[in-house]
């Protein structure tokens, strides 16, 4: 299934952990912190969630999302391609341009804005 990419979109590139290459998409499929599958777009510098199997979602300037090692963290987008990341309970967190989060089937991976 060919997704399209629509006005304002933004594309992701998404790599399993360990793996050399990845591939480029306009969502990410990601757990939350109660351990749901949600999936995220990035469209005029929010996130569109959608929980999996539902008809329509919400718009969001922050995403939660667990991480490799299962902790809860929240990303927000800093300029267009740059997240703030806060651990859960944290008073602060740090900038990066990469997230290292968890997918639909635990699996680990790693996602950068272009």
């Amino acid at each position: 299934q060919r997704r399209v990419r629509g006005p304002n979109m933004s594309r992701f590139h998404h790599t399993r952990q360990g793996a050399g290459s990845g591939h480029e998409d306009v969502i990410v499929n990601y757990k939350t912190w109660d351990g749901s599958n949600w999936t995220a777009r990035i469209q005029n510098g929010r996130f569109l969630h959608t929980k999996q199997g539902a008809a329509s979602g919400h718009e969001d300037v922050i995403l939660n999302y667990k991480t490799w090692d299962g902790s809860n963290w929240t990303l927000r987008l800093v300029g267009g391609n740059r997240f703030h990341h806060t651990k859960e309970g944290a008073a602060s967190g740090h900038e990066d341009v990469i997230a290292n989060y968890k997918t639909w089937d635990d699996s680990n991976w790693t996602l950068r804005v272009l």
